[in-house]
């Protein structure tokens, strides 16, 4: 049955988001059929996880999301039977940490918009969790760019998720400085992707 109800809901999502929003997928090459890996996005609109959600066609994202969303009972409900967990926003919270190194063991991919709120104008600076997350797990991380979604639902260009090379982190650092050096490095790839696809990177 939950596998019926999944079906249903991503038939749902990909009507909306390919047939009525027009969105394209670039580099859907890059996310792997199998293993786990770590997609981490901009985030500019409340379009972007099922944006993102059903560009990778052939999987479940479990998504990382904003501990505030869930305190609507339906939205909750719906929430947590679409793999997303909440996580706190402000301080470490172990709780998701431990639950994204869950679901990394079990070769799942996990979704994280790094900026940890949507961004009116730009690319906003990158929390620290998913690299730490990142460098912790050995898993690789997929730059992905949401390019066109700001101004969702109305129509102002192309809407894009483009998909980047997985980005491996090094296995034997797990210092504080190399895992700034690996946030930075996942931010300037997404950065660079925006600027390429025209996404508004100041």
């Amino acid at each position: 049955m939950r596998q019926f109800w999944l079906a249903f809901f991503r038939s749902i999502f990909n009507l909306v988001t390919f047939t009525w929003l027009g969105l394209n997928v670039v580099g859907a090459e890059n996310v792997p059929e199998t293993g786990a890996v770590i997609l981490a996005s901009n985030h500019a609109s409340n379009f972007d996880p099922p944006l993102v959600g059903t560009a990778v066609r052939q999987r479940l994202i479990h998504f990382m999301a904003k501990e505030e969303l869930f305190h609507n009972p339906i939205m909750n409900w719906f929430l947590h039977y679409m793999n997303t967990f909440p996580v706190h926003r402000g301080h470490v919270d172990r709780k998701a940490l431990v639950e994204a190194l869950r679901v990394l063991k079990s070769g799942e991919i996990l979704g994280i918009f790094p900026e940890g709120t949507r961004i009116t104008t730009g690319l906003g600076a990158f929390h620290e969790g998913m690299a730490a997350i990142a460098v912790k797990s050995g898993v690789p991380v997929i730059p992905v760019a949401v390019v066109g979604s700001r101004d969702l639902p109305k129509h102002s260009g192309p809407l894009l998720v483009v998909f980047g090379k997985p980005i491996q982190p090094m296995r034997d650092r797990r210092d504080k400085s190399y895992v700034a050096e690996f946030n930075d490095e996942v931010r300037q790839a997404i950065a660079a992707m925006l600027n390429q696809y025209g996404g508004d990177v100041k």
